[in-house]
């Protein structure tokens, strides 16, 4: 499954252009982390908000289709996300979790941190939609 994951990482344009990876793969989890760029910065030199989201919708997105049949893609119904603070860190790691998996839609939290994993910055719900 990590492999399957990885190379789908590598086909998506926006995650390649923000430098992000994958650290880890279990079965309901993934994490990505995204290292800092200015090019990635809001007016005050924290992380936008746009990239922070966009890693965690995708570390969700995996961490669903780790629960999902082999053959399965998976695609983004919908989310909330919320902002907790915003902070200057030299990188930020998005770790998603299947809270409840079915046939068809796939629950998943989703969290932001600063670059020691001790202060989270954003929190994210999603629904996950399974493509066979």
């Amino acid at each position: 499954m990590q492999q399957k994951i990885e190379a789908s990482l590598e086909k998506q344009g926006l995650m390649q252009t923000l430098g992000a990876n994958i650290t880890l793969v279990e079965e309901g989890k993934v994490i990505i982390e995204c290292p800092f760029k200015e090019g990635l910065s809001q007016q005050n030199g924290y992380f936008h908000a746009g990239v922070m989201t966009s890693i965690v919708d995708s570390a969700c997105g995996y961490a669903a289709l780790t629960m999902m049949p082999p053959n399965a893609e998976v695609l983004t119904v919908e989310f909330k996300v919320n902002f907790l603070r915003g902070m200057k860190t030299e990188k930020v790691i998005a770790i998603g979790q299947v809270l409840k998996a079915g046939r068809t839609l796939t629950v998943c939290e989703g969290k932001v941190y600063e670059a020691t994993g001790q202060k989270i910055l954003a929190n994210m719900t999603a629904t996950m939609i399974c493509m066979q």
